[in-house]
């Protein structure tokens, strides 16, 4: 039979990878944000270099 200090460190233990799984995930999220706002700002870059040269990348 489990002491009640073992029942508890058990649930403890599982709460606690859940919010390491999510930490995890929440980091994934806004380091792909960041990119797709990288790769945005570069998009309106070269668009206004095209417009202020009056040619289109390709």
């Amino acid at each position: 039979m489990l002491s009640p200090v073992e029942a508890l460190q058990k649930p403890r233990d599982e709460m606690v990878m859940s919010r390491r799984e999510l930490v995890d995930q929440q980091e994934s999220f806004q380091n792909v944000q960041a990119e797709i706002e990288i790769i945005d700002q570069a998009i309106a870059d070269e668009e206004a270099i095209g417009s202020s040269t009056g040619s289109k990348a390709l």
